[in-house]
Order: structure tokens, then C-alpha cells, then sequence
């Protein structure tokens, strides 16, 4: 399927259920007092651009082409 193709119900099936896990959780952490969904979607927004802030802090590399001489060296 091209990235051009025109996007079918299957494929919001195929991603529905880990996109409202995840706005289910953040929909019951911000209170009692249903939020809007802009404002949901902008907190998913926070939080995905922190796991990935997070993810950098704890990368196991560097690999390819991105090693130093030295650990070329050392196996």
C-alpha cells in the first residue's frame, strides 16, 4: 500500500485500540471534569515528545556509522 493511498476503515482499526488506550488514560488523569479532546490531544502531544526526550537519555549506542574509532576497535 502506498503512503498515498487513501486511508479505509481497516487501517483506523488497525490503530484505534492503542490510540484510545492511550487517550483513555490521559482523559481519566486529568480529572473528574471531562476535558476537551484539543486539550486531550495536546497533552498525548506533551507526553509523547517526553517518552521520546526520555528514550534519548537511555539510547544503547551508538551504531553504524555513528561508532568511534575506539569502539570499532574494541568488540
Amino acid at each position: 500500500m502506498a503512503m498515498t493511498d487513501p486511508i479505509t476503515v481497516e487501517d483506523y482499526k488497525c490503530v484505534s485500540e492503542e490510540f484510545f488506550q492511550k487517550y483513555n488514560y490521559v482523559v481519566e488523569r486529568m480529572g473528574p471534569v471531562p476535558p476537551k479532546a484539543e486539550d486531550v490531544l495536546k497533552i498525548m502531544e506533551a507526553l509523547s515528545a517526553q517518552v521520546i526526550k526520555e528514550r534519548v537519555k537511555s539510547k544503547i549506542g551508538p551504531f553504524g556509522f555513528n561508532k568511534s574509532k575506539s569502539e570499532d576497535e574494541n568488540p
